[in-house]
Parts: structure tokens; C-alpha cells; sequence
């Protein structure tokens, strides 16, 4: 073959080459732009973007009447560009520690590094307008939202907080959380591969969507919650005690108005607190109740038909019973002759153990857990406890122990939620705390009834209990539980602390009231833990109650039921 053959050999070769890279390249190219392009296109917002969660617009909870208890306030949060620093990172720091009112070694660590991060969040607006008129290149500010709870202390222990994030971590707020949150916010924060941002919409890398949570609104009533909390405080004060409790019922419905524990916490400022601080320990833990359990032990003896009202005991001061002995606290010598009524008025514990072996050990635990002993109350708490009610067959030291409020443990909101058996004519309520979840555009989400109650016992012993329980008021151990004005029925409760597998010198003393006793308003439980100052509930929880009920139904403008005498000044005609 001749040198011009070959060459033209080779230059078609070469040709056909081309040809078929071009058709290649084009193919690419088609496949590249047109049918891999969603793909690529994700993965380059992949490599060149990423986002920073910010803390969502969380829904208010209120209470019973609208008055808001948590909000969510908008608030600023500070970021470091260090790619945009045009100072040191030293100069930076001293500028900004004043401004944040933190340590200057603080900030100098948060202003350090070589990527987009955070150096402080959800602070006052008043310090993100400061750091925009510093005008820091590298340094910004967004706008976060900040929950906010305006009554501080109120219901804090109920009520909950939440984290940074907004996400949250301890009562309504975590059980509510998925309605409360709303829709997540982000920042879309534009980098190139070394972590550099390339983007800027208005001066700032980022941008956000905004969307509200869902409302919670409370059975709680605001003005009765602060009447207990204050109460509450005085008395712990007073009696320098270890903590305390009071629970407020509308017996009619279950619904909850107060719900005040001490200590409490605000929950605006919850970092480093132990969990004995924040816990819900009326729902979580339990105590031996004592003398109130005599209230629920007469109510089954006689429902059973075991006892009447006009059933007379032997009540010597000391009692024998399979080698234990019980005792009456300051009983006269010789043995008294006591009703049901007198029992609860003087508060007997032999007396009460008598009417608990009237009944069979099946028969009285039966209508124990009619009244809730033993399960959780239904009221939704997270963590409730189901309280201590053993099972048959009990020996007779057990059931007599049980009758007076030894050997049975229970939930301060147990106890409270049997007593609206009393209360309402043998109907049992479940406590209500939520009553509904509102959209954020005000339309009915959720709505949480009244539970059904369950018939406790008749309505006639529930009715003859009531009047022998203002016997306890009027001239027995809850003397100091009168309120003027109205008829309160009422049983103390003092019961020694266990301890170690005994008992020490430490007492829960309480009072389980109701007001107007003929047709109660109110259930009312005070408890104090470990009083100092004082003892026995007559002049420790009693008092308590008294002040909290005093004031609730003048509040709620509830008639008095029994006339008061207001004496007429000296020079006044008569």
C-alpha cells in the first residue's frame, strides 16, 4: 500500500473516531443534563448545604379561663461566620462578652473555630439589637422563638420545661410535646467545600419557615393555683418543713383547679436542677396515709352493710391484736363506747380496726378498689404510680392495720380522687387536667370530657359519711379547719414516715376536706411532709386547708351556707 493510501486510511479511522466520541459526549451530556439531573442537582445541594435546626413556635398552654401559663416570645440567637471574620477571633470576644453578659473566656471559646456554629441562643431581643449594631463581620443574628413562662413558679411541677430546642423534657410540655411543637424551623446554611459560605440572601446564609403549635388548655384555674401556692409556701415556712402539697377538685367533674407542690422551681431557669426538684411526686410517689384512710374504711363497712351509724365498739385505750399492740393517742382511761361518728371524731385507731374485721378481708378490699386503691388514677400523668393495695388473704393484723392507714400505700392524687366518692354522693371522678387542644387557628383539635364516674358506694352512705365527717370539724380533731360561713366536713391524717423497715419520728400529716359539706364545691387534700414546728395535722395541714378553702370559695362566690355572726361596734344601735 502506497504512503498516500495509508494516510487516507488512517485519517478516516481517525474520523470514525471522532465521530463516535462525539455521538459518546453527546449522549453523556443528554443523560447528565436531562435524565440525571434531579439526582445531581440533589446531591449538590447535598455537598453545598446544610441545615441547623431552630427552635419551633410552640403553642400556649393556658388555663381553664385563657390566662396563658407558657408561650413561646421571639428571641435572638448569635452565630460565628469564621470564614467572614475580618478581626481575631480575640477582638471578636472582647467586643462581644459585655454585650452578652458572659466570661470572656466563654465567648472567646465560642467565637473559635473554622465552621458556621452557634455561640449563644434564645437570648433577650434587647441583646440581638446590641450585636446588629455592632455590625461584626463573621458575626450574625436570627430571630429563634423562646419559651416563655410568664407566672414563673405557677404550676411549674405540673406545667414542665423544655429544652434548647424547644423540645419538651418534663411535664405537659413532654406529654403534650408532638401538638405543642408545631412544624420544625430551619436555616439553610450555603457552603462550599471548605465549609466556606458562597451564599447570601439579605446579608445573612439564612432563611426559615415559621408555623405555630397547637393550644393546650388546663382544668387549672390561675387565680386558685397562686391562692394554693401562697398558702402552701407560708405554711412549709412556718413549720419548717420538707415539702408539702395541695390538690384542689371540683367534685362534680374530676376537674383539677389547683395543683400546688413545695419546693417548686421556675421553670424559665430549670439547668442544674435534681430530679427530687422537678418531679411530680403527688402522682409518682407514695406514703401510708394515716387517719384518712378511717374516712374510706367506715364507708365500706357500712355499704357492705357490715356496721350502721348506731353500732357501738369497745374501744379500751390499748388494743391486742396477734401480738401487736395498738394504741389511741391521748385516750382517756377505762373503755370508751364509740359510734362510727365518734371514731372519726376522735380519731380512733382501735375502733377503726374493729370496723375493718367486721368485714371479710374480700369484701373490704373489694370496695377499697372501688374507691381506686391500688391503680392509677386515669388522670394521664406520666409516671403515676399505682400505689400498694396487697392482695388476700390478709391476716388480721394486716386488714386491722389497713383500716387506720397503716400497711397500704397511696398517691396524695389517689387519695383525693377517692374522696370525690364521698363528696359526690358515691360517684368516683377521674381527676381532669386537660380539658381540650386547640388548632392554632382556634378550631377544636382534641377534646378530653369528663371521665364517666364509677358508683362507689350508695349515695345515702356517702351522704351519712359527709355529716359524720363534720362532727370531726365541728368539735373533734379538725377543729382548725372551720371556715366561716359554710359547713366543712372534714379528717385529719397524721402518719409516722418509714423508715429503714420501721418508722421514724417524721410524719406526713394531712386533711382531706370537703365545702359546703351539704353539696361540696370543693375536695381539698393539704399535706405536709416532715413539719418541724408542729405535729399532729390539727395544727399543721388543718390550718392549711382552712386558708386555701377560705379564700377559694369566696373567689368562686360560692353562697354561704350558715349564717355568721359579725359583732356590732360599742357605739353602734342595737
Amino acid at each position: 500500500m502506497g504512503r498516500p493510501q495509508v494516510i487516507r486510511s488512517r485519517s478516516r479511522w481517525l474520523y470514525a473516531l471522532f465521530v463516535a466520541g462525539a455521538v459518546g459526549l453527546s449522549g453523556r451530556l443528554v443523560y447528565l443534563q436531562v435524565v440525571a439531573a434531579p439526582h445531581l442537582s440533589a446531591l449538590a445541594q447535598q455537598q453545598h448545604t446544610h441545615d441547623v435546626n431552630l427552635a419551633s413556635v410552640r403553642g400556649e398552654i393556658v388555663d381553664r379561663n385563657g390566662r396563658e401559663l407558657a408561650v413561646s416570645v421571639d428571641a435572638a440567637s448569635i452565630y460565628a461566620q469564621p470564614s467572614d471574620y475580618t478581626m481575631k477571633p480575640e477582638a471578636i470576644a472582647e467586643r462581644l462578652a459585655p454585650v452578652l453578659n458572659q466570661p470572656l473566656d466563654q465567648v472567646r471559646q465560642e467565637v473559635a473555630g473554622s465552621h458556621w456554629h452557634w455561640i449563644v441562643r434564645q437570648q433577650e431581643e434587647s441583646i440581638g439589637h446590641a450585636v446588629r449594631a455592632m455590625k461584626i463581620p463573621g458575626i450574625g443574628v436570627v430571630r429563634e422563638s423562646k419559651r416563655l413562662y410568664p407566672k414563673g413558679t405557677l404550676g411549674a411541677t405540673l406545667l414542665g420545661f423544655v429544652g434548647a430546642d424547644n423540645q419538651g423534657l418534663a411535664g405537659i410540655e413532654h406529654d403534650f410535646d408532638k401538638v405543642l411543637l408545631g412544624k420544625a424551623r430551619k436555616l439553610e446554611v450555603q457552603v462550599d467545600a471548605h465549609g466556606r459560605e458562597i451564599l447570601r440572601e439579605g446579608g445573612s446564609p439564612l432563611r426559615s419557615i415559621q408555623t405555630d403549635g397547637a393550644r393546650v388548655v388546663l382544668t387549672l384555674d390561675e387565680t386558685i393555683q397562686h391562692i394554693a401556692q401562697r398558702e402552701l409556701a407560708a405554711s412549709l415556712e412556718r413549720l419548717q418543713a420538707k415539702r408539702g402539697a395541695v390538690l384542689v377538685m371540683n367534685p362534680e367533674n374530676g376537674d383539677i383547679l389547683a395543683y400546688a407542690l413545695m419546693p417548686t422551681y421556675d421553670p424559665n431557669q430549670y439547668k442544674g436542677l435534681a430530679w427530687e426538684s422537678i418531679k411530680n411526686w403527688v402522682a409518682n410517689d407514695v406514703y401510708e396515709p394515716g387517719s384518712t384512710m378511717k374516712v374510706f374504711t367506715i364507708a365500706s363497712a357500712l355499704d357492705a352493710g357490715r356496721i350502721t351509724p348506731a353500732t357501738r365498739f369497745d374501744c379500751p385505750p390499748t388494743y391486742s391484736l396477734a401480738g401487736h399492740t395498738i394504741s389511741d393517742h391521748e385516750a382517756p382511761a377505762g373503755i370508751r363506747h364509740l359510734s362510727p361518728e365518734d371514731i372519726l371524731q376522735v380519731s380512733s385507731n382501735v375502733g377503726a380496726l374493729q370496723v375493718g374485721l367486721r368485714m371479710p378481708d374480700t369484701v373490704h378490699r373489694d370496695h377499697l378498689v372501688r374507691f381506686g386503691f391500688g391503680s392509677v388514677t386515669g388522670s394521664g400523668i406520666h409516671g403515676e404510680s399505682k400505689g400498694l393495695l396487697s392482695p388476700i388473704p390478709w391476716p388480721a393484723v394486716r386488714q386491722g392495720s389497713i383500716s387506720f392507714g397503716y400497711g397500704i400505700s397511696v398517691t396524695p392524687l389517689q387519695i383525693l380522687a377517692a374522696a370525690s366518692a364521698i363528696a359526690d354522693d358515691g360517684r368516683r371522678h377521674v381527676p381532669r387536667l386537660i380539658d381540650r387542644v386547640d388548632a392554632p387557628d382556634g378550631h377544636l383539635l382534641q377534646a378530653f370530657p369528663p371521665a364517666t364516674p364509677s358508683q362507689v358506694v350508695s349515695p345515702q352512705v356517702a351522704r351519712t359519711v359527709r355529716q359524720m365527717l363534720q362532727s370531726v370539724v365541728e368539735r373533734g380533731t379538725g377543729t382548725a379547719a372551720r371556715v366561716p360561713g359554710y359547713n366543712v366536713a372534714g379528717k385529719t391524717g397524721t402518719a409516722n414516715k418509714s423508715q429503714g423497715g420501721g418508722y421514724s419520728s417524721n410524719v406526713i400529716a394531712s386533711f382531706l376536706g370537703f365545702v359546703p359539706a351539704e353539696k361540696p364545691k370543693l375536695v381539698i387534700l393539704a399535706l405536709i411532709d416532715s413539719p418541724q414546728n408542729a405535729h399532729f395535722a390539727a395544727s399543721t395541714a388543718a390550718p392549711l386547708f382552712q386558708a386555701v378553702a377560705g379564700e377559694t370559695l369566696r373567689y368562686l362566690g360560692v353562697p354561704p351556707t350558715v349564717p355568721t355572726t359579725v359583732e356590732k361596734p360599742p357605739d353602734a344601735p342595737r
